[in-house]
């Protein structure tokens, strides 16, 4: 899981994430990550909760822990298939899906219906209005 890319790179186009099949520029990061949040905000995302991540992609773990920083949860990647105390969302694949817990609701990245809604959310800023909607 990658740390953190930089908040605010002084070019939007600088790569700032990269990945065995892709690279994401910051405006990308921020735009994917986006559209994610407002995903994680419609399924219950608050503040100061954790968010589990298990995602192998660096891409797009990356795009998952800016998202639920975005929505001010907490990122927590799942280590050695233990679940984050006191999660109650995550984000994954279906191939990982198998493995892990029924205990919080997961958002599956490569779903046919989240793919849609993913592809059509706005990828515009989270504001403060959008997180207590």
């Amino acid at each position: 899981m990658p740390s953190s890319a930089p908040r605010h790179p002084a070019d939007k186009n600088a790569v700032v994430v990269s990945g065995p099949d892709t690279d994401l520029t910051a405006e990308e990061l921020h735009r994917w990550s986006n559209r994610l949040a407002r995903m994680l905000l419609g399924m219950g995302a608050t503040a100061g909760a954790p968010i589990a991540i298990a995602i192998d992609s660096p891409v797009e773990a990356a795009v998952a822990e800016r998202a639920i920083t975005k929505v001010r949860g907490i990122p927590q990647p799942i280590e050695n298939g233990v679940l984050p105390a006191g999660a109650v969302l995550g984000i994954t694949h279906r191939a990982r899906r198998t493995s892990l817990t029924d205990e919080v609701r997961w958002l599956i990245l490569d779903e046919p219906a989240t793919l849609r809604r993913y592809l059509v959310g706005s990828d515009s800023t989270i504001t403060v209005a959008d997180r207590s909607a």
